[in-house]
């Protein structure tokens, strides 16, 4: 920015050089302070066709709409969710997890023939929870029978192939409130694990033992519930025992044999005709009519699209040095049987035409980890989102589409976000800090 001025101030001489560095450092300085009017360099200095001056704008039309998203990557997923919540304003999710199981290498297998199985379990272990802790939720364990879903890395938001997997429950079980499950499985399955004598070779076990598809019923009315889980807290264990010869007597070994999920993917089904008719989203994937909120969701729910009619009116006051540009957007009031699930951050991305880019620059710290910029801020019930980088470039023409897409910062939790739009009686706002170059 100060090159640019220097530039454009090579006819001021060099005797006014002082008094032009004196007034950016005002100029800087006004713009770190809380301010009402709009500085300037040089005021009272330079004749008034010279000066530079710093504005605010608080004018910019923003627009809001939402939208659904139609894929998301859960495969080889370290963490995820599982359970069933129908909402009042989101319709229903429900949350399920396939995955393969296999042993740890070994080179004495179980102990030999006379290995039996004593018992074996289901564990998992859930690392959060969402919902109301007194509602039972029945769970479904299905058997994989075509190993080839893992192969297509499932699309998360798509139901897997009724196909795939026995549609009769290998176990059922009812959830009820938070904490872990140990669900006992069939002994006889424990002891066909046993039988295997596959430890040493995925592929043999695989051929026998392709896996789980675990998943839920669906719940009357609104409310549910949602187990945030993580792949290393969810394991079948076996507990077995076997004779050995010890000092030529006969001794029984008590052990157990732990079986991790290796490949494995989450599936998030979200049904949006299952809200209530008067708190449902409303003009959803129409970006034409606008709401008076908008909404973005987690696990690859809905999400907000944001845009600049005003943009082409900016780009032709150009040349135009943006200070700041910062992003505005309040919470908006909703009635749900749910709890509130605030979104601890959003996330802004953009697109090259229907290439999906990635975060703004100005949500990326210079060691290229998430910044803490667009959280949630308690004193305004909203967020603020500095834009900078994004929107100057914005003004210059260098994205084909100048738009901003707002998601949830996590995949791995319940979250939802009712926000205000441009057509709130407190909108979006777009406060734009500028100067005008000549």
């Amino acid at each position: 920015m100060a090159i640019q001025m220097f530039q454009k101030r090579s006819s001021i001489g060099i005797r006014h050089l002082g008094v032009l560095i004196s007034g950016l450092f005002l100029s800087i300085f006004s713009l770190t302070s809380c301010y009402n009017e709009p500085g300037f360099l040089g005021n009272n200095l330079l004749p008034d066709e010279d000066i530079y001056k710093v504005k605010i704008d608080s004018s910019f039309k923003v627009s809001a709409f939402t939208l659904t998203k139609d894929s998301l990557n859960s495969f080889l997923a370290s963490e995820g969710v599982m359970g069933y919540v129908n909402s009042e304003i989101f319709g229903s999710t429900k949350a399920s997890f396939v995955g393969r199981y296999l042993p740890g290498k070994s080179t004495d297998g179980y102990g030999g023939p006379t290995a039996t199985a004593d018992s074996i379990f289901f564990y998992f272990t859930a690392s959060g929870f969402y919902g109301d802790s007194t509602t039972e939720l029945n769970l479904r364990i299905h058997e994989i029978t075509d190993t080839s879903l893992f192969w297509d890395k499932q699309n998360a938001l798509s139901p897997i192939n009724v196909n795939t997997y026995n549609p009769t429950p290998f176990v059922t079980a009812t959830l009820k409130g938070k904490g872990s499950l140990k669900l006992p499985l069939p002994l006889a399955f424990g002891q066909s694990l046993m039988d295997s004598l596959a430890l040493t070779d995925s592929k043999i076990f695989y051929t026998k033992f392709k896996g789980f598809y675990v998943t839920f019923d669906e719940l009357p009315g609104y409310g549910g519930v949602a187990y945030n889980v993580s792949t290393s807290n969810m394991y079948l264990r076996l507990y077995y025992h076997y004779v050995k010869q010890i000092d030529g007597k006969d001794s029984t070994i008590k052990t157990s044999k732990t079986y991790t999920f290796g490949s494995r993917f989450y599936e998030y089904l979200h049904d949006y005709t299952k809200a209530d008719p008067a708190q449902k989203i409303q003009h959803l994937n129409d970006t034409i009519t606008q709401d008076t909120i908008f909404y973005t969701q987690s696990l690859g729910g809905v999400y907000g699209k944001i845009t600049f009619p005003d943009l082409t009116q900016w780009r032709d006051s150009m040349p135009i040095v943006i200070h700041r540009a910062e992003l505005i957007i309040g919470k908006a009031d909703a009635t749900t049987s749910l709890p509130d699930s605030t979104i601890s951050q959003l996330l802004f991305y953009y697109k090259d035409g229907n290439e999906w880019i990635g975060l703004i620059k100005d949500q990326i710290t210079s060691t290229n980890t998430l910044s803490s910029n667009g959280s949630y801020r308690t004193f305004r019930n909203g967020y603020s989102v500095n834009i900078t980088y994004h929107f100057q470039r914005m003004l210059k023409g260098e994205y084909s589409d100048n738009s901003l897409y707002v998601f949830p910062n996590s995949n791995t939790t319940i979250r939802h976000g009712v926000l205000k739009s441009g057509q709130n009686s407190t909108p979006i706002k777009l406060k734009i800090t500028y100067t005008k170059l000549k």
